[in-house]
């Protein structure tokens, strides 16, 4: 088998592994109610579902992206990838500056008293911040699978 069409294979791979576990989260977190045992368990779940799975993904996505230019089959002065590029990089930081912050804040709020206001702020902020990376994301997966420019 070609390199670039194996690569091109694990490419989606990773993009449905990770984006699909992401998408779940927010599944996750409402069925857990403000229930405090199921809701340090869901949020302890999706975090190590997160470290384990999707960002690992997301890093697969990273290497064989690089290495589908790197081989020719795409430039990085095609816009579409350019601009891909630019939105993974944001959603990275979104991710280890605000989403990260936000979910341990989410645990610490249900470790104390999941029915708080502070609690649900917490929570607020991170279905947000998930959202918001959620959409970045499908807008990446959009660029990839359209090549609209």
């Amino acid at each position: 088998m070609a390199l670039i069409p194996l690569l091109q294979l694990v490419h989606v791979l990773a993009a449905i592994v990770a984006v699909g576990a992401n998408v779940t989260y927010a599944i996750w977190l409402r069925r857990a109610g403000r229930d405090r045992e199921r809701l340090l368990f869901v949020i302890e779940t999706v975090r190590t579902i997160d470290r384990r799975v999707a960002n690992p993904g997301y890093v697969v996505l990273l290497i064989t992206g690089v290495l589908m230019i790197v081989g020719g089959l795409y430039s990085f002065t095609t816009g579409w990838i350019v601009a891909a590029i630019a939105l993974y990089v944001l959603t990275a930081l979104l991710g280890l500056l605000a989403f990260a912050p936000a979910i341990r804040r989410q645990l610490a709020e249900a470790e104390n008293d999941p029915t708080s206001e502070a609690y649900a702020a917490a929570a607020s902020r991170s279905s947000a911040l998930g959202l918001l990376t959620t959409a970045i994301v499908v807008t990446i997966v959009a660029l990839m699978v359209l090549k609209p420019f």
